[in-house]
């Protein structure tokens, strides 16, 4: 069993994954208006790289948002999201296969109930004891 080296000798570490990393999201009503965005309208991932596409009307799609394309992939990361089957689109006078990004009953129901919560107030209810 043969391992490889560096310049020098020492013995190089195998590498870890094939995907660069992303940076976390962190950004809950991002992950909201994600999640909102694949049930109503749709999300595609396209190519090699999955490069996330917006669906606009019948098979035509448009190019999304960095930070939204980072948050569908943390989602379909945790399985918030599943990729589902290929299809053919339209971008830009192009056509392609994508496919399409899918929303498990069990996170449209967790997302509807976010959606009914109300928001959590920031402002102090007590006096400062001074």
């Amino acid at each position: 069993m043969s391992t490889e080296t560096d310049l020098f000798g020492n013995p190089l570490d195998a590498p870890q994954g094939t995907r660069p990393q992303r940076p976390p999201v962190n950004d809950l009503p991002l992950v909201e208006r994600v999640l909102q965005i694949a049930e109503l309208t749709g999300y595609v991932l396209v190519g090699p790289s999955e490069r996330v596409f917006t669906l606009g009307g019948r098979h035509e799609i448009e190019a999304a948002p960095s930070h939204e394309g980072d948050a569908v992939h943390q989602l379909i990361d945790a399985g918030w999201l599943t990729k589902g089957g290929s299809h053919t689109y339209h971008c830009y006078g192009h056509t392609g296969t994508g496919n399409a990004v899918l929303v498990p009953r069990a996170t449209k129901h967790k997302a509807r109930h976010w959606r009914s919560l109300a928001p959590i107030s920031c402002t102090r209810t007590r006096k400062d004891p001074r």
